[in-house]
């Protein structure tokens, strides 16, 4: 039944884009402002413990008030979500490449992989910030294809449980 309902839910994100990436944006929004709530109460557990405590403190004020302002602002939320992805995949694209001078350096044969993967993996991030269309799309399908993909295999999984019977 969950993997049904996984599968139904990834169709429907995938039919649904704009209204997906919205929902996406709002759920930044909310775990923005819970982390932020949680460093706060990280920070003042431990005031005894770290001397920097003040620094997760006013990193979880930060958090609250910027994941508040994303839950008022949806559009701010939106932007971000394409801004935050698009920065990450730079950083990750950055580090594949970065790790395949290391492995080329240690004579592995398979370096070239990691620098291959980065480089695409650094287009891909580029296109993401450039082109704020293309980075809903990009980023409503990139949630929905694993959960469509989860769905299939508990669906496979609970069949052959039921042949096992």
């Amino acid at each position: 039944m969950t993997g049904l309902l996984l599968v139904i839910s990834s169709i429907y994100i995938m039919s649904k884009p704009v209204g997906a990436f919205l929902g996406l944006a709002l759920l930044f929004g909310w775990l923005i402002t819970l982390n932020g709530f949680l460093n706060i109460i990280f920070s003042l557990q431990n005031k005894k413990v770290f001397e920097d405590w003040i620094w997760y403190l006013l990193l979880g004020i930060f958090e609250v008030i910027l994941g508040t302002a994303m839950l008022f602002q949806p559009g701010l939320s939106a932007e971000s979500l394409i801004l935050f992805t698009g920065f990450w995949l730079l950083f990750i694209a950055i580090g594949r490449i970065t790790n395949s001078f290391v492995l080329k350096r240690l004579n592995v044969s398979y370096w070239w992989l990691p620098l291959v993967s980065g480089i695409l993996v650094f287009i891909f991030s580029f296109l993401l910030l450039i082109n704020p269309i293309f980075a809903v799309i990009s980023i409503v399908y990139f949630t929905a294809i694993p959960i469509l993909i989860a769905g299939v295999m508990m669906i496979v999984f609970g069949v052959q449980l039921n042949k096992l019977k």
